[in-house]
């Protein structure tokens, strides 16, 4: 007999550390906050995964408030 188990499957080696970040002032005055990747430490591919993954969370954000839809830009609302 066969026993199904349902549980979450992590990334074998995933640290769940939090990545070190500061508040910096933009070119246009707005409070921004910035990560800091380490490119000498052992976990950096999976840092800068969860760098781009925050980013593109951020851009679709934007997008959603700006346009409506949250992958793709309509060419008339460009105007």
């Amino acid at each position: 007999m066969v026993r199904i188990v349902e549980k979450r499957l992590g990334r074998p080696g995933k640290n769940k550390r939090k990545l070190e970040s500061r508040s910096m002032t933009s070119a246009q005055g707005k409070r921004v906050q910035a990560v800091r990747v380490d490119a000498q430490s052992s976990s950096f591919g999976e840092d800068l995964l969860t760098s781009f993954a925050r980013s593109v969370d951020r851009a679709r954000r934007e997008n959603k408030l700006l346009f409506g839809h949250r992958d793709r830009v309509d060419d008339d609302k460009l105007d």
